[in-house]
């Protein structure tokens, strides 16, 4: 593809302030935004903080055995899978693992660059290549491992890098990280969706530089695909002081302002899907407040009588605690958003007891119908029994799941790419999880099967056990 690349000084307070946009298959049409204030300045007042409801408060940890099955960790040597393509010419890869023993005399970068050759020969296999990569998350054994893992990661992209989330979570021993990705090819029907890509790589005021060879977002026609952000101050790239509140609320308007920059009229209220990683349980019910905050500043500015429920026509949340986040950040941000009208959006949403869980089940689907995200929650209501069997609660899920993919819109062709599921370590015997999940996806959905992510994670809110987000495009 031939590509033109546009450097725009983009920010008034800085005279280095350099945005990468990336046009591909149109005329490029530059347009300049302007931001008012430093992300620098922030303050919570009291107003700011909502008291936690019970349900947002830690549970204690409930061993949930399956019957007759041995406990067993993930064997990442069998999680590579991948999602069909979609009609728009999407494609899900997931289970690419570095395996690192340094008993077996290898360096971490040789089992990173094996990883790496993994991903573009299985993507090669597809038709793909690596630079059709738009979004990427890097799930790492320990985040000491950040500056090597990286220096593998930059050599495997160019100038303009997919965006990335990374955290560490609970991976097994002897793996050093696990990838999942997101790739695009221009299909003969969608030549007319342009790919723009921000890096911003220096020092301003209105959002921090990436601190890894990763795009702050991607726009692939109406959808924006941001990286995961967290409070570092812009103009000094150090994480913000002030505690958990702070950092939630800097994180999530350097969110705002990477949307704003891609597609001047886009908010919060445009998210389909978003993820926030925290590191403490204790954070779960802040983050909560502060989302829903923000929402109903979205709605102040809009200043329509129309916008009675946000939450109804906004993207779905799903909060983890995971293990440690870059630069000792104490939450991030990921969000996809669509430039759309989220009062035409369609939204199901049901819930079901099964075998002493409860399965809720809720979609959103852009307005345009070019893509949908599914959240579905399986929570424990019994904790008094010891001995479960887990196989009917599945099934459940995932017949719930395949009912919302039929209730999307007739004029929908987004297929369903990914199957995340962020589940409680301690909580799952991970290994027939996988094998669960896979069979009852194959059965209910055939050749639409999605590429199934499984994310050990440390807790989750209430009583849930499992919580999977999906994405369809």
């Amino acid at each position: 593809d031939s590509a033109k690349v546009v450097v725009h000084s983009a920010d008034a307070f800085a005279p280095v302030a350099y945005l990468h946009f990336l046009k591909l298959h149109l005329e490029n049409k530059a347009s300049m935004f302007m931001v008012n204030s430093c992300s620098c300045e922030v303050s919570c007042n009291d107003d700011d903080i909502f008291p936690s409801s019970e349900e947002d408060e830690p549970e204690q940890n409930i061993a949930v055995i399956w019957k007759s099955l041995k406990h067993n960790s993930l064997d990442f040597t069998k999680m590579f899978g991948s999602s069909g393509k979609s009609l728009s010419g999407y494609q899900w890869f997931s289970g690419i693992a570095a395996h690192f023993l340094p008993s077996k005399g290898r360096s971490a970068q040789e089992a990173a660059r094996e990883a790496f050759s993994s991903l573009q020969a299985n993507m090669t296999s597809e038709g793909l290549k690596l630079k059709d990569i738009i979004l990427v998350h890097l799930y790492m054994k320990s985040m000491k491992d950040f500056n090597v893992i990286n220096s593998v990661y930059v050599t495997e992209f160019d100038l303009c890098p997919p965006a990335r989330v990374c955290v560490e979570t609970l991976l097994p021993d002897g793996v050093l990280f696990c990838i999942d990705c997101l790739a695009h090819i221009a299909t003969d029907d969608v030549l007319r969706d342009e790919k723009l890509v921000m890096h911003v790589q220096s020092i301003s005021h209105w959002a921090p530089a990436s601190i890894g060879p990763y795009s702050q977002s991607i726009k692939v026609g109406d959808v924006l695909y941001c990286a995961g952000q967290i409070a570092l101050v812009p103009c000094t790239m150090q994480l913000v002081s002030g505690g958990i509140w702070t950092e939630a609320t800097v994180s999530l308007r350097h969110v705002e302002r990477i949307l704003q920059a891609m597609s001047q009229k886009t908010a919060l209220h445009h998210v389909i899907t978003a993820s926030c990683y925290v590191t403490d349980s204790k954070h779960i019910p802040i983050a909560r407040s502060i989302w829903q905050k923000k929402l109903r500043e979205c709605k102040k500015v809009e200043d329509s009588e129309l916008y009675h429920d946000v939450t109804a026509v906004c993207g779905l949340l799903a909060v983890v605690v995971i293990s440690h986040l870059p630069r000792d950040a104490a939450i991030e941000w990921h969000v996809v958003a669509a430039v759309d009208d989220p009062l035409q959006r369609k939204h199901f949403a049901m819930k079901m007891l099964s075998e002493g869980f409860q399965i809720e089940c809720e979609s959103v689907e852009s307005s345009s119908a070019s893509c949908v995200s599914i959240s579905v929650r399986l929570s424990l209501i019994s904790p008094s029994t010891s001995q479960l069997d887990l196989d009917g609660p599945l099934h459940d899920l995932v017949a719930m799941f395949r009912q919302a993919v039929e209730k999307l819109s007739e004029d929908c062709r987004a297929s369903p790419l990914s199957f995340r599921a962020f589940f409680k370590e301690n909580v799952f015997d991970a290994e027939t999880l996988q094998t669960g999940l896979q069979e009852h996806l194959e059965k209910y959905l055939g050749k639409k099967t999605p590429a199934l992510i499984l994310v050990p994670v440390v807790d989750l809110p209430g009583k849930e056990v499992m919580h999977v987000m999906c994405w369809l495009s």
